[in-house]
C-alpha cells in the first residue's frame, strides 16, 4: 500500500467528521448574515418611522395653533362664524388624521424595536453556534494532525520490519548459495559425500520408475536416510535452490521540506539501532541500518556539506541541505550486501497535509 492511500484509510473517519463541521459552520454564518440583514432593515425602517412621527408631531402642532386661533376668529367675528366654523371642522379633520398617522408610525415603531431584538437574539444564537463548531473544528484539526503523525510512525515501523525481513530473506539465500557450493565441492572432494549422492539420484531414479507400491515406500525411506546425513553435513543444501526467494522489493524513502525549505529524508530503520551503530555497538540490524546509510552515500554520491545524519523526535533522518529542485535530479539508490542486491528504494515526498503536520510537529 502506498503512502497517500495508507493515509487516506487511516484518516478518513477524522476526514468525514471534519467535512461535516465545516458543512454546519456554513449553514450558521449564514443564519447569522440573514440575521444581520434583517437587523439592518428594521433599523432602516426604526429610523424613517422617527423622522415621519416628527414631522407629524410639528404638521400637528401647527394645525392646533390653527385650531386656536380659528376659535378666536369664531368669538371675535360671529358674523364669520359659519365660515370659521367650516374651517374649524376641516382643521378638526386634519387633526385627527394626523392623530392617527401619528399613532399608526409609533406602533410601527415598536414593531421595528421587537424585531430589532428577535433578530438580536437570533444573531447571538447563530454566534454561539458558530463559536461551538470553530472549536470543534479545531479539536478535529489538531485530532487530524496527530492521526497524521500516528501514521507516519505506523507506516515508518512497517516499512522498517519489510527492510529488515528483506535483509533477511537475502542472508538466508546467501547461506544456502553457500552451503549448495560447499556440498557440490564436496561431492568432488570427499569420496563418502560423492558415495551419497550418487546413491541419492539413483534412488530418485528408482522412485519415479517404481509401480509396486510397497517397494516405492522402501525406496522414499532409503532416500531420506541418504538426505538426512547429507542434511546433518550440509544444512538445506539437498533442497532446491529456486526456493529461496529472490526478488528485490522497490522501497519509498520519505522526505518532505522544513520550514528552510530543505529536504528531510526518514530513514527506513529504528533510532536504537542507528544510536548502537553510532557507539559503536554492533548488532544485526545496527549493521543492516549501516549498510542502508552506506548504500545511500555511496549511490547518491552524498558529500559531508550535502547534509548530515541526525535523529529527530526518536527517527532516524538525513537533514539534508537540498532544495526540491535538488531533490528531482536524484534517481533513488540500491542496497547491496556482498555484492548482491538486497533492494532498491525510490525517493517519494510525503503528502501535504503529512508534510505540514511534519513542519508544525511540537
Amino acid at each position: 500500500m502506498l503512502i497517500a492511500d495508507f493515509i487516506r484509510s487511516y484518516t478518513q473517519p477524522v476526514r468525514d467528521i471534519l467535512s461535516n463541521i465545516n458543512s454546519q459552520l456554513s449553514q450558521a454564518e449564514g443564519q447569522r448574515n440573514s440575521a444581520e440583514e434583517r437587523v439592518k432593515r428594521a433599523s432602516t425602517e426604526i429610523t424613517r418611522q422617527h423622522t415621519l412621527e416628527g414631522e407629524r408631531k410639528r404638521a400637528l402642532n401647527a394645525t392646533s395653533d390653527k385650531v386656536v386661533d380659528a376659535q378666536r376668529i369664531l368669538e371675535e367675528l360671529e358674523r364669520k362664524r359659519q365660515e370659521a366654523l367650516d374651517t374649524l371642522m376641516q382643521y378638526q379633520e386634519e387633526q385627527r388624521k394626523l392623530s392617527q398617522s401619528l399613532r399608526e408610525a409609533q406602533q410601527a415603531t415598536e414593531a421595528a424595536l421587537a424585531e430589532v431584538k428577535k433578530e438580536q437574539k437570533s444573531k447571538q444564537e447563530a454566534e454561539q453556534l458558530l463559536s461551538k463548531y470553530r472549536v470543534e473544528r479545531e479539536g478535529k484539526q489538531q485530532e487530524l494532525r496527530l492521526k497524521m503523525l500516528d501514521s507516519i510512525e505506523r507506516y515508518l515501523k512497517q516499512q522498517t520490519d519489510s527492510v529488515l525481513a528483506a535483509f533477511a530473506t537475502q542472508e538466508q539465500r546467501q547461506k544456502r548459495i553457500q552451503e549448495i557450493e560447499a556440498f557440490r565441492k564436496a561431492r568432488h572432494a570427499d569420496p563418502e559425500v560423492a558415495k551419497l549422492s550418487e546413491q541419492r539420484e539413483e534412488l530418485k531414479k528408482f522412485i519415479d520408475t517404481a509401480s509396486v507400491p510397497g517397494v516405492k515406500d522402501m525406496l522414499q525411506e532409503t532416500l531420506k536416510m541418504i538426505e538426512s546425513q547429507l542434511h546433518q553435513r550440509f544444512p538445506g543444501a539437498v533442497q532446491l535452490p529456486d526456493a529461496i526467494p529472490r526478488d528485490n522489493p522497490i522501497e519509498e524513502i520519505l522526505f518532505y521540506c522544513n520550514l528552510e525549505g530543505k529536504a528531510v529524508f526518514l530513514l527506513p530503520f529504528r533510532a536504537s539501532d542507528w544510536e548502537a551503530a553510532k557507539l559503536n555497538e554492533p548488532t544485526e540490524n545496527s549493521s543492516r541500518a549501516m549498510c542502508i546509510v552506506w548504500n545511500m552515500l555511496h549511490e547518491l554520491e552524498l558529500k559531508a556539506e550535502d547534509g548530515e545524519f541526525v535523529t529527530e523526535r526518536d527517527r532516524p533522518v538525513f537533514l539534508s541541505r537540498f532544495d526540491l529542485e535538488d531533490v528531482a535530479i536524484l534517481e533513488g539508490f540500491r542496497v547491496k550486501c556482498q555484492n548482491m542486491e538486497i533492494m532498491r528504494f525510490i525517493l517519494t515526498a510525503v503528502p501535504r497535509e503529512l508534510q505540514e503536520a511534519l513542519i508544525n510537529e511540537s
